[in-house]
């Protein structure tokens, strides 16, 4: 509630934000999920459209060809990702509440306690990416086949407040599970609360 008011009482400045949080949250990948449909359209755009991507947050820019051949020889493939990371960066300008999706960071996370293996990731923050995936791709709605809704409705914070896990908060890592439902609570107030101001 203290940040809210801090917020709330912040001094609007022309063209800057008045507030902003970045947050990196951790979603399963399973079957019949949306993570699952996300993934698909990913792999999709980029092999068909040759866009240059990348292993983890990290590494060089290179091929999905490359990735997918390194993969191979690890025993994997861009299906065999089983969690998503996303960041989100939540401000509030000029009143307005805004939520941005600064990428995706797909992983395969072994049962037991093996190390996270990287399968692929997208800075979503430059070009045309975020467009082409979150806004012009989608799932088609079961009521009506021939609409769809965009991914960027159904992979919001709200939309997997039942699936994720907040791992990140600014710089700081959260490891502790209490911690981390703690953080997505009041996460998800400070959205409810500056949507509906």
């Amino acid at each position: 509630m203290g940040l809210l008011l801090l917020v709330l009482s912040a001094s609007p400045s022309a063209g800057q934000d008045q507030w902003r949080q970045t947050v990196q949250t951790i979603v399963p990948v399973k079957e019949e999920t949306v993570a699952r449909a996300l993934l698909d359209s990913v792999v999709s755009v980029v092999r068909n459209q040759d866009i240059p991507v990348q292993k983890a947050p990290r590494a060089s820019s290179t091929s999905f060809k490359a990735i997918k051949d390194t993969l191979s020889e690890e025993g994997l493939a861009a299906s065999s990702a089983t969690h998503m990371f996303i960041t989100y960066r939540f401000s509030l300008s000029s009143s307005t509440f805004n939520e941005k999706i600064l990428d995706l960071y797909y992983i395969f996370r072994p049962e037991g306690q093996g190390e996270d293996i990287p399968i692929l990731y997208l800075d979503l923050r430059e070009g045309r990416l975020y467009e082409n995936l979150l806004i012009e791709r989608g799932t088609r709605l079961t009521s009506n086949e021939a609409t769809f809704l965009p991914f960027k409705q159904q992979v919001g914070f709200n939309d997997l407040r039942d699936q994720l896990a907040v791992v990140r908060v600014g710089n700081r890592t959260i490891r502790d599970t209490a911690r981390a439902a703690a953080e997505k609570k009041r996460i998800l107030e400070v959205i409810r609360d500056l949507t509906y101001q």
